[in-house]
């Protein structure tokens, strides 16, 4: 496991006392590189919001003349000149010329308004969607241009299947990054993404599907078959288990009563071993869960060699701390040394 034997090292060399160690230029050229990428999203996500002001201001401007130009067809329209004959239609039967100005003008404010109205709560949803899940900056600039380069009057039949990859890969990327933090914690997937970034964004994509319970819902019960790691992203919930102590003499079962809320996980147990649900699982509160599929992650996992021995290790460590403890749903990764 080369990625963990080389932190190990660096770990082992700061303790040795390299006091005032200069920052290899590996490490120099990534942070310089993580920083530019930074400023760079801060300048497009600028340009962007500049662009999309003037866009504003242009329609609101045209829509603006539109009315005016409709103000000025109906005081025409209501001149006492217009008895001259003016803009009148010189063949009975057909419909005067300032009525037919009159309609196109105000069929165009309205198609005007509509797609300023449009454009609008478009851009509202986009904010309040980047507001609150968090999106980082160069994540929100591409979704904003990509909104804007769908617009329908933009859409042509050349730029369409480019379109459709650019929808793609941002759908990708948005699942992988709002997806990604519940295991932002989690010692295991910290250190594989550390080494194999790909396959957590293949886990993200695969293994991992969200689940809604309300208030009072069961999530599992005590010895349903389990397949799954749940980790709860917001909202509380209650697990309830009696278990009993392996190393007791006592013959009472151990009552285990814990209250959870987002950024825990439950039943790790079942990627590592064959597992049955230990106890009972409860909402408290509405609840979003992401449940990770075990035999999913056992199919990513084993692709890749290295990943698949890092998790081998990982599994026997954590199966020996399960062995030694209660076991329960709440069991972590705490058999296992990360150093």
């Amino acid at each position: 496991l080369r990625h963990i034997s080389e932190a190990s090292s660096a770990v082992q060399r700061q303790k040795g006392g390299a006091k005032g160690r200069s920052v290899a230029p590996s490490e120099a050229s990534e942070v310089s590189a993580g920083r530019l990428r930074a400023v760079v999203a801060r300048l497009e996500g600028a340009v962007q919001a500049t662009k999309d002001l003037l866009a504003a201001a242009s329609s609101l401007l045209g829509l603006c003349a539109l009315r005016l130009s409709l103000r000025l067809v109906l005081w025409h329209e209501a001149a006492p000149c217009h008895s001259c004959g003016l803009g009148r239609s010189k063949h009975p039967g057909e419909v005067d010329r300032r009525i037919v100005l009159h309609w196109a003008l105000a069929n165009m404010v309205i198609q005007l308004q509509g797609s300023r109205r449009e454009h609008q709560s478009r851009c509202q949803a986009i904010k309040d969607f980047t507001k609150k899940q968090r999106t980082s900056t160069l994540l929100s600039v591409r979704l904003r241009r990509h909104v804007d380069r769908c617009r329908p009057e933009r859409v042509r039949e050349g730029n369409l299947e480019a379109l459709r990859t650019s929808s793609v890969d941002l759908m990708v990327d948005l699942l992988e990054e709002l997806r990604l933090p519940p295991f932002s914690a989690h010692p295991f997937f910290v250190n594989l993404r550390n080494g194999h970034p790909h396959l957590v964004r293949r886990l993200c994509q695969e293994a991992l599907m969200p689940m809604l319970k309300a208030e009072g819902e069961m999530v599992f019960f005590a010895g349903e078959l389990c397949s799954r790691m749940y980790v709860i992203i917001n909202g509380r919930a209650q697990y309830v288990a009696s278990v009993q102590q392996q190393d007791s003499t006592n013959s009472g079962p151990a009552l285990v009563k814990r209250v959870l809320h987002g950024g825990q996980w439950l039943s790790e147990a079942a990627l590592w071993t064959s597992w049955v649900h230990r106890g009972d699982l409860r909402a408290l509160t509405d609840c979003l869960f992401f449940a990770l599929d075990a035999s999913v992650f056992a199919r990513v996992i084993s692709a890749h060699k290295s990943a698949h021995s890092f998790a081998a290790a990982y599994a026997r460590k954590f199966v020996e701390g399960l062995n030694r403890g209660l076991q329960t749903d709440l069991v972590e990764a705490g058999p296992v040394n990360q150093q």
